[in-house]
């Protein structure tokens, strides 16, 4: 298991930093937004696939661009 590159790390928390701001409009509340957001993103902590990672990150762009 190799940890994972620097670079994909940054683009996670790019991603995640990205949706917490447009979330602050959601219609059923920013905590709720928040707390839903931290559990998607907690949930794939342990991925060290950096394919897999990537993969995460375009779900997550595609997630921002309200598809």
């Amino acid at each position: 298991m190799s940890p994972t590159s620097p670079a994909l790390r940054h683009q996670v928390i790019r991603i995640y930093k990205e949706l917490l701001y447009l979330g602050r409009d959601y219609p059923q509340g920013y905590d709720f937004f928040r707390a839903r957001l931290h559990k998607a993103f907690a949930s794939q902590k342990d991925l060290t696939d950096e394919e897999r990672i990537r993969k995460g990150i375009e779900r997550a762009e595609f997630v921002k661009k309200g598809g």
